[in-house]
Order: C-alpha cells, then structure tokens, then sequence
C-alpha cells in the first residue's frame, strides 16, 4: 500500500489540514480539557472519512470470524464510553427536565427569551368561552332532535 510520504497518522492527519494544538496551560483550560492531539479541531468529515478508511483496511486484511470478533470488540468500547458520557452528563446535569413545550432551547444560551420559541397557547379563556358555546348549541341541536322525533313518532 502507498502512503505517499506519510510514515504514521499525524502526517497523514497533517496532510488533510489538521494540526496539532501544544495549549500546555491547563490551569486556564480547566473545563476545555482536549485529549492529546485532539480531535476538537479535526474536520467532522475528516473524522468520519478516518473511521471508514480505518475499517476499510482493518476489515480487508482478517478473516470473517476476526472481523466479526474485533467489530463486537470495538461495538462494545464505543458502548462502554457512551454510558460513560451520558454519566457524567447526568452527574453534570442532573435528571433534566420532562417533555413539555416550554422547555423548547430552554438550555441553549445563544436563544434567549426574546428568540423565537414553541408556540404559545391562545387565552385559555376565550377557549373556554368557545367550549361552552359549543356545547350550548349542541344541547340546543339534541333538543331539536327530540322534539322532530316526538313528532314523528305521533307524540305531541
């Protein structure tokens, strides 16, 4: 296989834009902590185009029964570091909030509470209004009903 140059990942990554970050203070960069050699600065299509070149190469050179045992292997460390995340997600986060349309960006700071949201409910009143309207023509309606039935039945 060539490689054109590149004698390991770095160069490769290097070749497709991606360089790496030497932020050695951390004391400043408490929460913005990034793995060494990051990949908060790496392209997400990159990113995706890596795991498909990977598997692709990985996948060509293993018999079916390996492929099959190292992609349940790998299932199972990208499932491991999924609860991990949602973890300290929750830990961070605490339980959260039920569905409710109010809550609509409610954790979004760039939205704030002049931005445009879910849809606002009309007055509750004048639905209420409606409702007994409705309902007034319909017993109005079953009234009617009733009476064109005693008529027809020959009750006055």
């Amino acid at each position: 296989m060539n490689f054109n140059g590149w004698s390991n990942f770095e160069d490769f990554a290097r070749a497709c834009g991606y360089t790496k970050s030497n932020n050695e203070n951390e004391s400043t960069n408490e929460g913005c902590k990034d793995i060494p050699n990051g990949f908060q600065s790496l392209n997400p299509e990159l990113f995706v185009i890596i795991g498909a070149i990977l598997g692709e190469i990985l996948a060509g050179n293993m018999p079916f029964n390996v492929q099959n045992a190292l992609g349940n292997w790998l299932e199972l460390v990208g499932q491991i570091i999924l609860t991990y995340n949602a973890q300290q997600q929750y830990f961070q986060g605490g339980p959260g909030l039920y569905y409710n349309p109010k809550n609509y960006n409610i954790n979004n700071p760039y939205c704030g509470p002049n931005s445009p949201t879910a849809p606002k409910p009309e007055n509750t009143q004048s639905q209420t209004d409606k409702i007994n309207e409705l309902e007034a023509r319909i017993n109005s309606l079953m009234a009617e009903i009733e009476l064109i039935k005693n008529k027809t039945n020959g009750h006055p």
